[in-house]
């Protein structure tokens, strides 16, 4: 089994900030002859058999990478092209927690980092379930129950049939919203053009620009109080941040006598850092507890596997008890729904919220050894402690899918976690 770096983020805040440049990858290993892009794909293609996580899938597309894309790397003489051919094999298993890290300036952006929007799939038509506020989408007036009709300049059906790849069945429901997710959030280096029907039935074009901007409050996180009390905490995309720890123990510190605490994780679609997630975690526990089960299958022999459960220890000069709801949207992501199953699994918090992004398993960096290029994907599958697994897990306060998220002015997902821990507030005081 060859030896990787494991990660429990999906982007880290440097590549938010495009810091990681194919041309860092180059200075690392500028070698990038025909001789090694062949063995380095190779290698690529070897470690994602002996390592990815859900290799009991029933499309196996990786068992045909090294033949079918031999031409092609041939042919990419550039780092950008040598990249783009290693995501063109990503792209057929259809996962948003597989990537290259060294990016090529035209890829695909991933989800849900850079999702401003949510749609499914209905009557040849991109139907907008969920907008993230303070993004490019909603500035432009793109609405719940608005259409996309047009991507580019191609109708839906045609642009998805381009998204999609020829290994692998199109008309597999995983495959088919990972390319109607991919095609909405865009490439890095193009402004995306659609075509909008809305709810009166007129069409109109809308452009967004290259640049995605998503308003946040500055800082690692945010927090206040509502009436009656009850006191908010909410993450700025900021668990992959150790700073964070820090940060969410002076807002713990002002808030340590609320009757209630909402934590909102409705701005964390790229994940975080398990060091974070536990350091905060570890302030509202008394005790030792599993907040999570990891499964590696095939572990170095394809009839053994490795399984643990993961424990939260409680840190800090004191705990906080009173009672806890989360909040989760489509962008909570990878760690942050970690954090959700974990509060849930421990008992220690009631989630409130929409689907989450669905990201699956554990993700480890694998780093080529001629090229430098460095891959990422998934090689733990992760679980609830009941069993579910994490990607298929729902809050159990589970609400429609709406326009509005963290920190918007009209916050369905807010109201109903607050009358939640009102209730949860009754409840504890009659004890």
């Amino acid at each position: 089994m060859t030896n990787y770096r494991r990660h429990c983020t999906f982007v880290t805040a440097a590549l938010l900030a495009g810091v990681l440049t194919l041309a860092a990858a180059g200075a690392r290993a500028a070698d990038l002859t025909a001789e090694s892009r062949v063995a380095d794909f190779a290698t690529f293609a070897q470690d994602f058999t002996d390592n990815y996580a859900y290799l009991d899938r029933a499309q196996k597309p990786w068992l045909g990478w090294t033949e079918r894309y031999h031409a092609a790397v041939l042919e990419a003489q550039t780092p950008e092209r040598y990249a783009a051919v290693i995501e063109a094999a990503l792209d057929e298993i259809h996962d948003f927690h597989a990537e290259v890290r060294a990016h090529n300036p035209h890829r695909w952006l991933p989800v849900p980092t850079f999702a401003d929007m949510w749609a499914k799939e209905d009557a040849g038509t991109a139907l907008v379930v969920a907008v993230r506020h303070g993004s490019d989408a909603e500035r432009a007036g793109i609405k719940v129950g608005d259409r996309i009709t047009v991507v580019g300049n191609q109708p839906l059906a045609v642009a998805m049939a381009a998204r999609l790849t020829a290994s692998v069945d199109n008309h597999d429901q995983q495959a088919r919203e990972w390319a109607l997710l991919s095609l909405l959030a865009g490439r890095a280096d193009e402004a995306r053009h659609f075509t909008v029907r809305g709810h009166d039935g007129a069409e109109r074009s809308v452009t967004l620009q290259l640049e995605r901007q998503f308003d946040r409050p500055a800082g690692a996180l945010a927090s206040g109080q509502l009436a009656g009390g009850i006191s908010w905490i909410r993450f700025n995309n900021s668990i992959g941040e150790l700073a964070t720890v820090a940060a969410f123990d002076r807002a713990l510190e002002q808030l340590r006598a609320a009757p209630g605490l909402i934590i909102d994780l409705r701005d964390v679609p790229s994940g975080g850092d398990s060091s974070v997630a536990l350091g905060i975690m570890g302030r509202l526990l008394k005790s030792m507890l599993p907040y999570q089960h990891h499964r590696i299958p095939n572990y170095g022999q394809a009839d053994i596997e490795r399984n643990w459960f993961e424990y939260v220890a409680p840190r800090g000069p004191f705990t906080y008890e009173a009672p806890v709801v989360v909040l989760v949207d489509r962008w909570t992501g990878s760690m942050g729904e970690g954090m959700a199953i974990g509060l849930d699994g421990m008992g220690r918090a009631l989630v409130v919220g929409t689907t989450m992004a669905h990201l699956a398993g554990a993700v480890s960096d694998f780093t080529l050894p001629r090229t430098g290029i460095d891959v990422a994907f998934a090689t733990e599958q992760l679980y609830h402690v009941n069993g579910k697994p994490r990607q298929e897990w729902l809050p159990p306060v589970l609400l429609p899918d709406a326009a509005a998220g963290a920190g918007a002015a009209d916050d369905p997902i807010m109201v109903r976690g607050v009358a939640e821990l009102q209730r949860l507030i009754a409840r504890s005081s009659k004890k």
